[in-house]
């Protein structure tokens, strides 16, 4: 099992405030982030970050791609209940309009 990345080490608070860091700045300006981690009291190399960063890219496009995928399941899977319920609908209209026929209705 390969060690951890040494962002991986930081505290999570931090750890927190870097990700949005990187997602703000298109999970670009490594040694920026570098600099202001050094700021933090932190050490970490501009290629752990830069490892780190593609990492959570393709996290957060993961993440992103399962969330439209339910909501894509789950709008499909709600057309299909609101078909299913009109369908039955007009079944029983069809019942409906058999039987006032039957009764001289119409």
């Amino acid at each position: 099992m390969p060690p951890r990345n040494s962002v991986e080490k930081l505290p999570t608070a931090l750890r927190s405030q870097l990700d949005e860091r990187l997602r703000e700045s298109g999970y670009s300006d490594i040694r920026g982030h570098a600099e202001w981690l050094q700021e933090q009291g932190q050490n970490v190399s501009s290629s752990a970050l830069g490892r780190y960063s593609v990492d959570l890219k393709a996290k957060d496009r993961a993440a992103s791609s399962i969330a439209k995928d339910m909501r894509d399941d789950l709008t499909n899977r709600q057309a299909v209940d609101l078909l299913m319920e009109l369908g039955a609908l007009r079944v029983k209209e069809k019942r409906i309009l058999d039987r006032l026929e039957e009764i001289g209705y119409f």
